[in-house]
């Protein structure tokens, strides 16, 4: 959940915490970044994405390692709303309720042990993280999916290794600017 935060999966957070309608600062330096403004305005939280699936103004979604289907405290609202959306694609590593409901699902690899990268603790702590094993079967790392995801979107995102990715979120998020991958190696 820590890292989860720090890389932005919070409606009204850039990478980092940062606020994206109230800290200009931060949105210019991601918009250096990207190569493209960031526009100052809050997305939906959870509640509010099943809610805008209520009214139809969200009729496609992507889900990333979450089970709605099974773990909404409304199950049957969520499933109804889910099996209502003109497009559902999950990324998972396990065929969950809410990809059997998908159109499309990307089977995705273990994290903790079939890819390279990096953990954040609730102590704020990152931790490089090694790949041990290989994903099985069709099964592909988060970053080779979504890469793959936006080459088809017409998007240039060329990373030959997990550590451009991170040093990219250094150059972004003061929180982690001093910590280098060459460090978490040494660590």
């Amino acid at each position: 959940v820590q890292g989860g935060g720090d890389m932005g999966a919070i409606p009204n957070k850039l990478p980092g915490f940062q606020d994206i309608e109230r800290d200009a600062d931060a949105r210019a330096r991601f918009g250096h970044a990207y190569g493209r403004p960031i526009h100052p305005r809050y997305g939906w939280h959870l509640t509010q994405m099943f809610d805008a699936m209520e009214r139809r103004e969200l009729t496609t979604l992507y889900v990333i390692g979450e089970n709605p289907a099974q773990s909404e405290a409304d199950v049957n609202r969520a499933r109804r709303l889910l099996q209502g959306l003109d497009f559902l694609v999950v990324q998972d590593i396990v065929m969950t309720r809410t990809a059997e409901m998908a159109d499309v699902v990307l089977p995705a690899s273990a994290a903790w042990c079939e890819s390279d990268g990096t953990v954040t603790n609730s102590e704020r702590r990152v931790q490089l993280v090694r790949k041990a094993l290989d994903p099985p079967g069709d099964a592909r790392q988060d970053l080779w999916i979504i890469q793959q995801m936006a080459a088809r979107l017409g998007l240039d995102w060329r990373y030959g290794h997990v550590s451009e990715v991170f040093d990219e979120m250094r150059k972004t998020m003061p929180s982690i600017a001093g910590i280098t991958w060459d460090r978490l190696e040494r660590d």
